[in-house]
Parts: structure tokens; sequence; C-alpha cells
């Protein structure tokens, strides 16, 4: 009856009335021993007027009491929720109810400004990584907006962020990359020039809103140090290489040019220089011969066919290379294993593999190769692996032309990393970490029939 009766009525009001009815059976018990005494009206009436007002002074000041409680710890959390984690309430000390909510609400304020600052200092961080590092990061919000560039984005685009704040992502031409996750190197036009990037994007949340991160790396700086790079190794080569055949040819040929400009050369001719001319000629031959094969080579490398691929068992392939080298101790599995490759250029890559590892065991007659083949998750694993002197120089081995044996060509190697690259697979040489020697990692993919 009452809680019906104080429906709607504010807490504070309601905790006044239930004093106030607490208070009416003690108040109506001394109102009947007012009456009952003899005493004049007058002092009746004060009294009773002294009684009533103790009593809705003492409910008032309780009300108000709480209030106040009530009202700073809604300051406080108001502050907190504004952002301001300085304000405390006052509380004593107690094992009170109240206190024991004061003491909480200062502990949450504490702790909400530790992880305020902590927050803000790690803003602070992220914000200045960002600034410095050069890949260019763009945020573009649940509408294909832009919602932030950093720095680097901003020198890539030529723009500002003020400027482009909240512009569709279009208006830097990326709207093609924002269906799906994309990881891939592409070349688009930026203010009338092209640039070669590596395209990343990425999602983050905000809200409970999927938004999404755009990384580019502008790589066209990167790419051309290495072309320059590649192209000084290949230059250092082709000149060694054309250097050792003309130096030798127009050493001769002067030499020969002297003789024959003598006044009694063509006399000699059938005598003492006949020998001398067969020599050097024989020198030129052999050295242009040299050259020219040294050209064919080249053209071999730089025309590789496509893999014309098919399904074929790799340990039968294996047997058979095995063949070509009976003085050879090779130990090799039975395990079959299909692949979908090009047989005949895999055999190329095996032949190359099996003569290094031959080669690099001269010194050691009882050395043996080890070859096996795998297949680990969706790609198949071939090692060849020697009991050599391992590997010395490391920079070079993929460098055309170069080598270290008295008849090599230089291009074993790479025709063979190159053959790998072109089936979608990787290809690389390290030493042993058993022992001495070298190993040669092959992986290719096992089912690939695109």
């Amino acid at each position: 009856m009452i809680n019906q009766w104080l429906k709607g009525v504010s807490f504070e009001n309601k905790l006044f009335c239930r004093i106030l009815l607490i208070a009416l059976l003690p108040t109506s018990l001394l109102f009947y021993l007012l009456y009952s005494y003899d005493l004049s009206w007058f002092i009746k009436v004060m009294l009773a007027f002294l009684l009533l007002a103790v009593i809705f002074y003492g409910a008032y000041s309780i009300k108000q009491q709480i209030l106040n409680h009530f009202r700073a710890s809604t300051n406080l959390l108001e502050a907190v929720i504004s952002g301001d984690y300085s304000m405390r309430t006052n509380h004593q000390e107690g094992d009170g109810g109240l206190e024991e909510l004061n003491r909480l609400l200062n502990k949450l304020a504490d702790t909400l400004a530790e992880q305020c600052l902590t927050s803000k200092e790690k803003q602070i961080l992220l914000h200045k990584v960002i600034a410095q590092i050069d890949v260019a990061i763009i945020a573009v919000n649940n509408v294909n907006c832009v919602s932030l560039m950093n720095p680097a984005a901003e020198k890539l685009f030529n723009c500002r962020f003020e400027e482009m704040e909240n512009w569709p992502i279009k208006a830097l031409g990326l709207h093609d990359v924002m269906s799906k996750e994309c990881r891939k190197i592409v070349e688009f036009e930026i203010k009338e020039h092209k640039k070669k990037v590596f395209l990343h994007t990425d999602e983050y949340f905000e809200k409970g809103i999927r938004q999404q991160l755009i990384f580019i790396t502008d790589i066209q700086k990167l790419l051309r140090e290495e072309e320059r790079q590649a192209w000084q190794k290949l230059l250092r080569v082709l000149s060694h290489e054309i250097n050792n055949s003309l130096a030798p040819i127009a050493s001769i040929s002067e030499t020969l040019l002297q003789l024959l400009s003598t006044p009694d050369a063509l006399d000699k001719v059938n005598n003492e220089l006949g020998d001398d001319l067969t020599e050097g000629l024989a020198v030129i031959t052999e050295r242009s011969n040299s050259l020219n094969q040294f050209i064919q080579r080249y053209q071999q490398l730089t025309k590789l066919p496509l893999p014309n691929k098919a399904l074929f068992d790799v340990a039968k392939l294996m047997r058979a290379i095995t063949l070509l080298f009976e003085d050879a101790t090779i130990n090799l599995s039975n395990a079959p294993l299909l692949i979908y490759a090009d047989e005949q250029q895999l055999r190329q890559v095996m032949i190359n593999l099996l003569k290094n590892a031959l080669e690099s065991m001269l010194n050691k007659p009882d050395g043996q190769i080890t070859l096996t083949w795998e297949q680990v998750a969706d790609r198949i694993k071939i090692l060849v692996m020697d009991e050599g002197m391992g590997i010395d120089n490391k920079d070079n081995l993929f460098v055309p032309f170069y080598t270290t044996k008295a008849h090599g060509a230089g291009i074993g190697l790479v025709l063979s990393r190159q053959i790998i690259m072109n089936h979608g697979g990787d290809f690389t040489i390290s030493n042993r970490k058993d022992q001495l020697g070298a190993v040669a990692s092959v992986y290719l993919p096992a089912n690939d029939k695109n």
C-alpha cells in the first residue's frame, strides 16, 4: 500500500516519507502524553510544534546528507565519463557501506586515470612510429571514405590529409582493392607518374563497425637498386669473360702484324714465321669460339621455355638419372611420389645438382651423395646432400657466369633456379648442419595443374 502510494517519487523523497511514517507512532504517543498532563494550552502547543520541528528537521537532514553523497558520487562518475579523472569523493575512514562505496569509486577513478595516461602515451608512441615509417597507411571507414593518412601516404599521393579527409577512396584510385583482402604488387598512376608498389589491405573494427586499412610500400627505388646491382654483377662477369677473349686476340694480332711488317716477312712466312702464324691463329680461333659459346650460353639462359607439365613419378625419374653416374655412390629412397611438372626440365636440374655434388667431392673419393624426396603439406621437397667441402661464397652462387671451376660455364645453378621458379617453386643451397658438405633444396608444388 505504501509502495503504491510512493510510486514515482524520487528515492530521497521516499526515504524522507518513510522516516516520517516511522516517527508517526512515537509522535502520537508524545502528543497523548502532552494532552494528559495538566499544562497550559500554550505550552502544549509549543511543545507539540517543537516536537514536529525536530522530527521534520531530522528527517530532512538525513535526506540531504544522503542526497549530498549521491550527488558527489554522480559528479565523480560524470567527470570520469567526460574524461576528467582528477575528482575524488570525500569519505571518513570506517567499515560502513557508504565509505566502502566511496573508496571503490576513488579506486575506479585512479585506475581509469592510470589507464588513460598509458593509453595516451601509447597513442603518442604509435603516432610517432606511423609518422616515421616509409609505408603509406590509409584508413578507410565503412562508407569507403578516407579517415586517416600518415605522412608517408601524403607524400606518396602528394596531398594533405586535411584535404582528403572524408573524401571517397576512389579519389586516390584505390577503390578496386576495397572488395577483398589484397596482397600484390601493382602499378598505378599517381599525379601523372606511374609507380610500382606492394599493396596490402587489412581490416579493423571501430565501435563494432568494420573499417579497412591499406598499406602501400613504394618498391620503385628498391627494384631499381636491385636492378642496378644485378646489372653491375652481370656487367662485371661479361667484362671479365669478353676481356679474357679480346686481350689475347688483340695481343697476338698486334704481334703478327709487327712480324708481317718487316721487308722480308713474306719470304719468311713459309720458313721461320710459319709456326708462329699457325700458333697465333689457333689462339685467335680458340678464343673466338670460346666467346661465341659464351654468347650462346647467355641466349640459352634468356630463352628458357615455359614448363610443359605432366604427371610422373619422382622415384622413377631419380633412378633413371642415377644410372648416368655409375661411378658415384648415391643413396636414394625408392618411395613412389607423383608430381605435376616438366619431367625434362626437372631432369636437367637434378643432373646439374648431382654434377655439382660430385665435383665438390673430387678430393674425397669415398664421399657419398644422399638424394631424398617427400611431400610436406602441399609441396614436394627434394634434397641433394653431398659430403664435399661446403660453400665458401654464398653471395655469388646465383650470379650468371660466375664460377670457381676451371672449365665451368657459370650458368648451371642460375638455369636450375629459373626452371624451379617457372614451376612456382623455390630453390636454395646451404651448408649442411650435421656434417661437412652442402645441401641443395628443391621445393615444387605437389599437384599444381594451373
